[in-house]
């Protein structure tokens, strides 16, 4: 195991990791990607204290249903972080090909638990069959939409390349990100042979204290899953805030607008300000992300933390890629990235 993945990732939104903003600012945080514009919570009820926090069986048909998956199918956990910490181990060890750049937490749970890794750059149909084949893969490890170079995959190519895979494999897709891009929902994936789905409430509902998720797999999946998690895994206030959250169709509608919406003004914005300066600007309805080389992000970065700003930095061999959560405040973003210092940032 290298030492890079023997060391665990550091996140973004971590007050004790970003600078004091200067003159007394109060810091924007865009390092996380969750949506700024939260889903309205009310208090829970006091029974959901009282009791142990049982499964409840409303919870399971709420997703069922917000998932359009049957409910055997689905199961809850305390975000996805749990699953990504647990399936690895679950697993017998074998080859895991997963993207070069993407949620940290993936590469480091794989890598403790003995698997051997290897990489793609690449989100290409052949290229990523050509790498199963070459590297004798055993687990496929994809994100979609991938965090943070916005790549999405369709089902027909999870399907070809779970053919790829031996009989025992699995392909792992990690949805985090796609309540807020419908066209990237792999629903249609559930419970197939050999397909694990991870879905999350924190990103979309803008919830990341509620710890809610959801795991989408073959019963017996879930079942090793679910053993190897242990009891009460879901808080009981996180069960029933998660339930009416799930039900709130029309707030889920008005908040797909509106994060499009958002998101491209603030795409826009960035176009205009820093264009000369980075090679490709990707916009999704969640987060925006700049692509340019190492040594210029982590200075954009810095310069970023000088103005107020709180960016997230992922490097790649060569290349930064400088990922933007959506601003409550666009005129607020504006102005402060107005007074920010270009110079020696040409990509």
């Amino acid at each position: 195991m290298s030492l890079v993945n023997r060391l665990p990732p550091r996140h973004g939104g971590d007050p004790q990791s970003v600078p004091l903003a200067p003159d007394g600012l109060a810091m924007m945080d865009l390092a996380t990607g969750v949506n700024p514009w939260s889903w309205p919570v009310s208090p829970p009820p006091a029974h959901c204290y009282q009791v142990l926090p049982y499964p409840c069986p409303e919870l399971r048909s709420a997703a069922a249903a917000y998932y359009g998956v049957a409910a055997e199918t689905i199961l809850a956990t305390a975000g996805s972080q749990p699953v990504i910490q647990i399936l690895p181990t679950v697993l017998e060890s074998g080859r895991v090909l997963l993207a070069e750049v993407a949620y940290e937490e993936h590469r480091y749970r794989w890598s403790r638990a003995g698997h051997a890794l290897e990489y793609f750059s690449d989100y290409s149909r052949e290229h990523i069959a050509r790498r199963i084949i070459a590297g004798q893969i055993r687990y496929l490890l994809i994100i979609s939409p991938n965090n943070p170079t916005g790549d999405v995959v369709s089902a027909a190519d999870v399907r070809y390349w779970r053919s790829l895979l031996p009989s025992d494999g699995v392909v792992v897709i990690d949805q985090a990100f796609a309540d807020a891009m419908p066209s990237s929902d792999l629903r249609v994936l559930a419970a197939e042979a050999g397909i694990v789905l991870l879905r999350s409430v924190g990103k979309f509902f803008g919830l990341p204290g509620l710890r809610l998720g959801f795991v989408i797999a073959e019963p017996y999946l879930l079942a090793e899953l679910n053993a190897s998690l242990g009891p009460w895994t879901v808080c009981g206030s996180a069960q029933w805030l998660g339930r009416q959250a799930l039900l709130d169709r029309s707030w889920h509608v008005d908040m797909q607008a509106q994060l499009l919406r958002v998101s491209e003004a603030q795409g826009a914005l960035l176009e205009r300000m820093f264009a000369p300066y980075f090679d490709k600007l990707i916009v999704t309805p969640l987060f925006i992300t700049m692509v340019l080389p190492l040594l210029h992000g982590d200075e954009l970065q810095q310069r970023c933390f000088e103005r107020g700003v709180s960016v997230r930095v992922y490097r790649g061999v060569d290349t930064a890629f400088v990922r933007w959560g959506l601003a409550q405040d666009q005129e607020m973003l504006a102005e402060r990235l107005s007074g920010i210092c270009l110079r020696g940032l040409a990509a």
